[in-house]
């Protein structure tokens, strides 16, 4: 099922899409399913918000072999926190900084937990999973080499596209994932891919941080990274799950 947040008339609600209709719910989707009984047409008169509004957001580094430009595999995996202030949904505008000389699209899956999870084997990691978006972990590259810290080079305003919507009932290890600026495919890969797996990442992440509902874990992004300009579209398109719309200004 597809879930997501929605803005109609200057009123925010949860809602469940069937059949290009929006059913809107009695609270989040990720504590109940109810409906009220009030549809509306998927249309542009609907915003499309950013599906879930998470305590913390954390990506991984270098977890697929096509990205890591010839450094061997990290020995456990290489999670960093993006802040939620960096948050934005389909449609939005991602903002380049003007100081910075050369900002990449990355192009991921993005789990969304939902239960909290402390201490959790891989083994059991999918329970406390609620279903997966699509993101973008938009990446300003030379703040990335040059400063200390990722803080800005990875948590600007407007750098942490997610949506449209939150899928559920799939499987999240075997789909195509396509990073597509101006039309034209830049990323393609498949989830297969990933170093450490979705369980396996949970597992290390939930020894250290408790995962609250909602929160939202990037998985990390393939090969070489789109490079984004003003006036680009940038679209992150995986199999199943959705097509993530964004413009630069």
């Amino acid at each position: 099922m597809k879930f997501g947040r929605f803005n109609f008339e200057d009123r925010n609600f949860y809602g469940v899409v069937e059949n290009n209709e929006v059913h809107e719910l009695q609270d989040n989707f990720l504590l109940s399913q109810i409906k009220t009984g009030k549809k509306f047409n998927l249309d542009k008169k609907i915003k499309i918000l950013p599906p879930v509004v998470p305590n913390k957001m954390l990506a991984l580094a270098k977890n697929y072999g096509s990205h890591l430009q010839g450094e061997n595999p990290p020995k456990q995996p290489e999670p960093f926190f993006k802040t939620t202030s960096s948050l934005i949904g389909h449609n939005e505008n991602i903002k380049i900084p003007n100081d910075s000389k050369k900002v990449d699209a990355e192009s991921e899956l993005v789990v969304v937990i939902g239960k909290v999870a402390k201490n959790v084997y891989a083994k059991n990691a999918f329970e406390f999973i609620f279903g997966y978006t699509c993101g973008n972990d938009v990446s300003a590259r030379d703040w990335q080499k040059g400063d200390k810290s990722w803080w800005r080079a990875k948590s600007s305003d407007t750098f942490s596209p997610i949506g449209p919507y939150v899928v559920n009932g799939i499987d999240p290890e075997n789909l195509e994932i396509n990073g597509i600026v101006n039309e034209k495919v830049v990323q393609k890969c498949n989830t297969s891919e990933m170093i450490w797996s979705i369980p396996k990442t949970i597992e290390f992440i939930s020894k250290y941080v408790t995962l609250e509902v909602g929160d939202c874990i990037f998985t990390g992004t393939s090969g070489t990274a789109g490079q984004i300009e003003p006036g680009d579209e940038v679209i992150v398109d995986i199999e199943n799950v959705g097509r993530l719309i964004n413009r630069c200004i």
